[in-house]
């Protein structure tokens, strides 16, 4: 797992829902499928990777936030 990938991530998200600022796991789930593999562990801790770096924020158990840090170089 590399910023690369998950800046990958986010791009797919971005491109599949341009218009969405909250999407759902299993959306965030076939982004990082297409983008770092299938394991569920990949999953998890790219998951976890993407709300430490606060790129994504959950909004509920179903639900997720696009924060937009990863466009504006915040950290």
């Amino acid at each position: 797992m590399t910023i690369e990938k998950l800046e990958r991530v986010m791009w797919r998200l971005r491109k599949r829902h341009p218009d969405a600022s909250s999407i759902t796991n299993l959306q965030l789930k076939r982004a990082i499928m297409y983008e770092c593999g299938t394991d569920p562990t990949t999953f998890r801790n790219n998951r976890k990777a993407l709300k430490d770096l606060g790129w994504i924020k959950p909004v509920s158990r179903k639900s997720i936030k696009l924060t937009d840090a990863d466009i504006r170089g915040e950290e």
